[in-house]
C-alpha cells in the first residue's frame, strides 16, 4: 500500500509570500549575481531584494485568485522556472524574446547538444519535486470581497515600502531601470513569460500579407565581357574575429587560406546586426540595417535572395544548419545533411555539376554549421588529430578548463578555413566561364567564458565584444576584378574601416549591377573602387 504525501494546509497570503520568497532565493542566483555587480553595498542589495520581492508580490496577488489557478499557475511557473535556471546557470545566458525566438527555430539535433547530464536532476529536483508539494496543498480563500481587501491592503503596503525605498534616491534607480535592463533578462520569470509574449506578438507577422521589395529594380550591366556572374555568400556560424589569425591571432587558424593569401580581402573591423542566427541571418539579408531592422520581418518581407533572384539570378540556398530563417521562402532550397552533425564539406557535395546546369547568373548561399556550440569538437573531422590539442569534449563547458575550450573552438575555426580553401579551388574551375566574388561573413560571435558567459545571443547593447565583432573576407580572382574593373588595393584600404552586415545587401546589389532606390550606393563596399562607366 502506497503512502501519500501529507497534505499541506495554508492560506492564500502565506502561499503567495512563500512562493515568492522560494522563487527568488532557489532560482535567481543569476539576477542577483547581476545586482551585485551593479552594486556591492549590502544596504543596496537589500533595498533591490524587497523592491523585487514586492513586484513579484503584488503581481501573484492579482494572478492567483483561486485554489484551482494557483496551483495551475504555480507549478506551471515551478517547471518553467526549472528549466531557465538550468539554461542561466550552465552558460551564463540571459532570457529574452530573441533566445525563445532561438529555441522555436532550432532543430532537435542542435537542441540536443544544450541537454546535459544534469538537466534531468535539475528539473526534478527544482521542477517535479516542488510541483509536488504544491499539488499536496490545500489552500484556502476568505470571501472574495474580503480577500480583495486584504489582497489591496496588502499591495498598497508594499507599493508605499517600495516607493519610499525609491525616493531615497530617485535618479540612482531611474539610471539602474535605463542602463541595466539586463537585471530584467536575468530575474525569473519575468524575463521568459515577457520572452514569450513578446514572440507571440512577433509571428503575428505571419498574418500581414507579403510585402514585395525592390519592385523598381533593374539590371544596369557594367562588365563587359560576355561571362556569366556568380556570386557566392557563405554564412557563417559563430565564428568570433578574436580567433582568427587573418586578424591577427597568435594561432594559425586560417593556415589553409595561405595559398590564397594574394587573392583574399579579410576585414579586422566587422560586426554583426545580432547575437543569434535568428536574428542576424534575417538581418543580413534585409534591405534594413541593424538600426532599422524589426526581428519577424522577415516572415512576410522580401530580402536579398528574392531582389536577385527577381532580377535574372538563380538564387540557391543550401544549408548545414538549422535552415534560412525565412530567407529562402522564395528561391530554390537544398538541406545538405540530412542527419546530426554534419561537417560543412557536405555544402560542397555535388555543387559543381550542380552550377554547371544551373548555366546562368546565380547567386548562391552556403549556410555553415561552422563553430556552433556548446560541442565545438563535433564541428571538425575526427578521422585525424586536429592541431590544437587537448580538446573539451564536455558540453557543459565549465568543466572544461579554458585551454581545452579554447582548442576546440579553435579547431573549428580551422576546418572553416579548409571549408573556404576548398571551396576556392571549386569555384576556380568555373573562372573561364563567370566572373566569381566570394563573401564570407560569420553570422555572430562566440563568448568562450570571458567574464563567466559562454555561448551567445546576449541582447545586444549589453553583449560583449566576442558575439558582436565577426570576421568577414572577400575572395575572387584577378580576371574578375579586371572584369568587374575592380580595384583590389582600394579596397584593401577600405577594408581597415569599420564594416557590417548592414554593408551586404547593398554589395550584392552592386555587384549585381541592380539599380533600385532600397540601393544605398554608400554601404556598397565595392562603389568606391570600381570603375562602373567608361
Amino acid at each position: 500500500m502506497t503512502r501519500e504525501l501529507p497534505r499541506i494546509k495554508t492560506n492564500s497570503q502565506q502561499f503567495i509570500n512563500f512562493y515568492v520568497l522560494f522563487t527568488l532565493l532557489v532560482y535567481n542566483g543569476s539576477f542577483f549575481e547581476k545586482l551585485q555587480a551593479i552594486d556591492n553595498n549590502l544596504l543596496f542589495m537589500l533595498c533591490g531584494t524587497i523592491i523585487i520581492y514586492g513586484v513579484l508580490n503584488v503581481i501573484l496577488n492579482l494572478l492567483f485568485v483561486t485554489e484551482r489557478v494557483t496551483k495551475i499557475l504555480a507549478i506551471s511557473l515551478v517547471i518553467g522556472n526549472a528549466f531557465a535556471y538550468y539554461f542561466m546557470s550552465s552558460y551564463n545566458i540571459l532570457i529574452d524574446k530573441v533566445m525563445i525566438l532561438n529555441v522555436i527555430r532550432t532543430n532537435i539535433y542542435e537542441a540536443s547538444d544544450l541537454f546535459q547530464w544534469k538537466l534531468p536532476f535539475i528539473i526534478l529536483g527544482l521542477g517535479i519535486i516542488p510541483a509536488l508539494v504544491i499539488s499536496r496543498c490545500t489552500i484556502t480563500f476568505q470571501p472574495w470581497k474580503q480577500e480583495l481587501k486584504l489582497r489591496l491592503k496588502q499591495s498598497g503596503i508594499i507599493a508605499v515600502i517600495i516607493g519610499l525605498i525609491i525616493g531615497i534616491s530617485p535618479q540612482r534607480f531611474k539610471d539602474i531601470a535605463n542602463n541595466h535592463y539586463e537585471l530584467r533578462y536575468a530575474l525569473v520569470p519575468s524575463n521568459y513569460i515577457g520572452a514569450i509574449i513578446g514572440v507571440s506578438k512577433m509571428h503575428k507577422e505571419l498574418t500581414r500579407p507579403y510585402q514585395a521589395i525592390a519592385t523598381d529594380a533593374y539590371v544596369e550591366k557594367y562588365w563587359h565581357n560576355d561571362k556569366k556572374n556568380l556570386f557566392v555568400f557563405v554564412v557563417g556560424e559563430t565564428a568570433r574575429a578574436a580567433n582568427f589569425s587573418l586578424g591577427n591571432y597568435q594561432r594559425d587558424t586560417n593556415a589553409a587560406l595561405k595559398e590564397y593569401k594574394d587573392e583574399l580581402i579579410y576585414y579586422p573591423q566587422f560586426y554583426a546586426c545580432g547575437t543569434s542566427t535568428a536574428v542576424a541571418v534575417p538581418c543580413m539579408f534585409s534591405k534594413d540595417g541593424r538600426q532599422d531592422f524589426v526581428t519577424g520581418s522577415e516572415l512576410n518581407q522580401g530580402n536579398l535572395t528574392d531582389v536577385m533572384q527577381n532580377n535574372g539570378y538563380h538564387s540557391l540556398w543550401r544549408d548545414n544548419n538549422t535552415g534560412c530563417q525565412d530567407n529562402c521562402n522564395r528561391i530554390e532550397y537544398e538541406e545538405a545533411c540530412m542527419g546530426k552533425n554534419c561537417l560543412d564539406n557536405v555544402l560542397l557535395k555535388g555543387l559543381e555539376n550542380k552550377l554547371k546546369k544551373i548555366n546562368q547568373n546565380t547567386f548562391l548561399v552556403l549556410h555553415q554549421r561552422g563553430s556552433h556550440g556548446p560541442d565545438y569538437f563535433n564541428r571538425y573531422p575526427q578521422d585525424r588529430e586536429a592541431p590544437y590539442q587537448p580538446i573539451c569534449k564536455d558540453a557543459g563547458l565549465k568543466s572544461c578548463s579554458r585551454e581545452e575550450l579554447l582548442n576546440a573552438y579553435d579547431n573549428s575555426i580551422h576546418y572553416t578555413s579548409e571549408f573556404l580553401q576548398q571551396l576556392i579551388k571549386l569555384l576556380k574551375g568555373f573562372e573561364k566561364d563567370y566572373n566569381i566574388v566570394m563573401i564570407y561573413a560569420s553570422d555572430h560571435g562566440e563568448s568562450l567564458g570571458e567574464g563567466g558567459k559562454y555561448l551567445h545571443a546576449y541582447p545586444y547593447d549589453s553583449a560583449p565584444e566576442e558575439q558582436k565583432h565577426i570576421p568577414a573576407l572577400l575572395w575572387f580572382p584577378q580576371s574578375t576584378a579586371q572584369d568587374l574593373r575592380i580595384n583590389k588595393q582600394c579596397l584593401r584600404r577600405q577594408a581597415e574601416s569599420y564594416h557590417s552586415h548592414d554593408n551586404l545587401f547593398h554589395s550584392f546589389l552592386g555587384l549585381a549591377g541592380i539599380k533600385s532606390s532600397v540601393y544605398k550606393e554608400e554601404l556598397d563596399i565595392f562603389a568606391p573602387c570600381q570603375t562602373r562607366k567608361d
